[in-house]
């Protein structure tokens, strides 16, 4: 139905000066505040651990909470493949497991802690093993990490940690974990110890800041499974911007 009776919302001058203190003074009048200020707020409510938790607390890589997260991850639409830590060989053959689905020439390898470098012993040699695939690596932080991470069909790394409510990584940026490495390839590996599960984003946040002393970190991203979104009609879309795969391996024992 259409009318020519003007809106009283357009055009409208904003409020300013003595109407805006009567506007305000009639709000606190109905809310019955005192005239010339609003109460004080008062103490936040207490925290009920039973409502806000659905995870007790606990040690990180608690049994229950490996196994919790481990299917909701999967529930999540992402991939998980759990397997012993110490067998180099099998966390290699898994890898491979994840990349024969697709086809990849380019990764971009950001491994903080598992990744074996030059000269190293301990860690996976995982740039040794794709070089033995002829698929080309680039390393944070190199200089052409960034631009190269556009071009990469796949980004491998590992996590500093996993939430178990939800099935979900805890990762965060700084000056050798840009944030591109999760974030734009098309594919996404990631290497996680069950070790490093904690109860929930609680427990999670506790960690950042222990990790972080004194300055938490520009970019706290929690990752449920590859993107995804969701219509009107409540259908679930994966694949819509970011990573349409992820892969994890979860590794016990480590």
């Amino acid at each position: 139905m259409h009318t020519n009776r003007p809106s009283a919302f357009l055009n409208r001058t904003p409020l300013s000066g003595t109407a805006r203190e009567a506007f305000i003074a009639r709000i606190r009048k109905n809310l019955d505040h005192p005239a010339g200020r609003s109460p004080e707020p008062g103490a936040p409510p207490m925290l009920d651990p039973a409502i806000l938790r659905q995870v007790a607390p606990g040690p990180a890589g608690a049994p229950g909470n490996v196994d919790r997260w481990q299917e909701k991850m999967n529930g999540n639409k992402a991939t998980v493949h759990r397997l012993p830590g110490a067998d180099q060989a099998g966390v290699l053959a898994a890898l491979d497991a994840c990349l024969a689905r697709h086809t990849v020439t380019r990764a971009l390898l950001n491994l903080q802690q598992l990744g074996r470098r030059a000269g190293e012993s301990s860690g996976y040699p995982i740039a040794e093993h794709l070089h033995s695939r002829n698929i080309q690596t680039t390393e944070w932080p190199s200089e052409s990490a960034f631009a190269d991470s556009y071009h990469a069909e796949v980004a491998i790394t590992d996590a500093p940690a996993g939430l178990a409510d939800t099935g979900a990584l805890l990762v965060w940026s700084h000056q050798n974990f840009g944030r591109s490495s999760t974030l734009v390839t098309p594919i996404h590996i990631t290497l996680l110890p069950a070790s490093r599960i904690l109860p929930d984003l609680v427990d999670g946040l506790e960690f950042v800041q222990q990790r972080n002393p004194g300055l938490l970190p520009s970019n706290v991203v929690v990752i449920n499974g590859p993107s995804k979104t969701g219509d009107i009609e409540m259908k679930l879309v994966v694949g819509v911007h970011g990573p349409k795969f992820m892969y994890v391996l979860l590794l016990d024992g480590i």
